[in-house]
């Protein structure tokens, strides 16, 4: 069996925390490097890649095109700066899907 590699692409300081996870690290600062840096991989070598809100917009079609695919696995994170709500925009599609339902969680004020 082959040996599946991680990678992660987006700003250099959330990107570059995975390095010591021993993900590769493909910095990408907008959108069209994150696009540059997607095409460059070879995507059956990948079991994971982690995309940065900030620069998702450029990959999201490429993701779609995968989405079907066992592997590899793509997840939204954010990156510096804050949420972007993409990740959790993701997070609550998928579990619309596997329910038949949307599911609204309300945070209680404390």
């Amino acid at each position: 069996m082959k040996q599946m590699r991680a990678a992660v692409i987006g700003e250099d300081i959330s990107a570059g925390a995975f390095r010591s996870l021993g993900f590769e690290v493909f910095p990408a600062a907008i959108p069209e490097q994150a696009r540059e840096a997607w095409t460059a991989l070879d995507i059956d070598e990948y079991a994971v890649i982690l995309v940065t809100e900030r620069v998702y917009e450029g990959v999201k079609d490429l993701v779609a095109a995968i989405a079907g695919n066992p592997l590899p696995a793509v997840t939204v994170i954010s990156g510096t700066g804050g949420r972007g709500g993409v990740g959790q925009d993701r997070i609550d599609r998928a579990i619309e899907k596997a329910l038949g339902t949307a599911v609204s969680i309300r945070e209680e004020a404390g």
